[in-house]
């Protein structure tokens, strides 16, 4: 009997490990994936921002009429959110320097910081109804706002005075 528990425990063990093993090889495929599409991302967009969005959309020149002046307001909108954050992390930096960066800043940072978040999040979406409102092919808009989701995380992860990751 016990050699039958022994035999069960250790087919059961290996069992576990075969599906751990499997699942580490998934989650590596999909990292590897992840990276892969980041790079490609971050080739595309390296000719610059306007270009990239225009060979996304294929805007005719009646959208593109429509399109260019509406994305000019949100890139300038957007700019103004950078250049918020940037302070924000500025300031971060100069305290945290200064060994004067407190809990209390700490979460007025985080607050801050969701803020701009929500506000990034508000300016998109009101762009995704101009858009809408102008003629845009709900299609297009829509795939734009997917672009500037793409662009934004991309833009957060390499943001300069981001914390570093620590490895444990």
């Amino acid at each position: 009997m016990t050699r039958s528990l022994t035999t069960l425990a250790l087919a059961t063990a290996l069992a576990f490990a075969g599906t751990a093993l499997a699942q580490d090889a998934d989650r590596a495929g999909r990292d590897q994936r992840a990276v892969a599409r980041v790079q490609a991302l971050q080739q595309a967009v390296a000719p610059g921002k306007q270009i990239f969005i225009a060979r996304q959309l294929s805007l005719t020149p009646e959208e593109a009429a429509t399109f260019w002046p509406l994305y000019d307001a949100h890139q300038a909108a957007l700019a103004d959110l950078a250049e918020r954050r940037a302070e924000l992390l500025r300031e971060r930096d100069e305290q945290v320097a200064a060994n004067e960066f407190d809990d209390g800043d700490r979460a007025d940072l985080a607050e801050d910081l969701l803020a701009l978040d929500t506000d990034e999040a508000e300016l998109l979406e009101a762009t995704f109804g101009r858009l809408n409102r102008a003629g845009m092919p709900v299609a297009k808009a829509a795939r734009y706002v997917e672009l500037e989701n793409d662009l934004r995380a991309l833009r957060h992860f390499g943001l300069e005075g981001a914390p570093d990751y620590v490895s444990q």
